[in-house]
């Protein structure tokens, strides 16, 4: 039995190795040991992939594929379907933003900056903040006391932080005004 490996067969197939990962595993591939494929049936897997109809191809993935040579659409009622069905997701994802069910990656990342930025700040000064109290500590065990005495405080610090919690409600309360007059224009 002839065998190559998952690499070289995804590399013959134009594919990544998950693809042929996904084959091996519902069985259009027969495996042939540790990374390894049979030949015979990577062979016959990739003659019948190739002698798919490319339309079906096109309707499976969405991915419609770029050639000058070719129109992008084979029917005028193909290309109107297809921009009806992108219009009917802009209008879906611009309902889902304003309802608040999708947020926007720079909100989510601003949001989160803000709360890492006080996290960082309260635990550096941690340190300054344990010297005194440890330096007069006798035994291990009054240290680990106080430090997880200081520990517990700055994280409850942390979780009522109201000037964090004040800002992500201003941004919140911003963000929903310029939706709405978005929306009203």
């Amino acid at each position: 039995m002839k065998t190559i490996s998952q690499s070289e067969a995804a590399r013959r197939a134009g594919v990544s190795r998950t693809t042929i990962q996904k084959q091996l595993k519902v069985g259009r591939i027969k495996p042939a040991g540790r990374n390894k494929v049979d030949l015979d049936s990577f062979t016959s897997w990739l003659s019948s992939k190739q002698d798919r109809d490319p339309s079906a191809a096109l309707l499976q993935t969405d991915i419609i594929p770029y050639d000058p040579s070719l129109p992008v659409f084979k029917t005028l009622q193909d290309a109107e379907l297809y921009k009806t069905s992108y219009e009917a997701r802009l209008k879906q994802l611009d309902y889902d933003l304003k309802s608040g069910a999708v947020v926007k990656v720079e909100d989510v990342v601003s949001a989160l900056s803000l709360q890492l930025s006080a996290i960082r700040t309260r635990l550096l000064a941690i340190p300054a903040e344990m010297a005194p109290q440890i330096f007069n500590c006798k035994t291990v065990a009054e240290t680990q006391g106080k430090m997880h005495q200081l520990m517990v405080r700055a994280l409850e610090e942390l979780s009522e932080d109201e000037r964090w919690i004040k800002q992500l409600q201003e941004r919140e309360n911003s963000l929903l005004e310029s939706t709405t007059e978005r929306a009203e224009t």
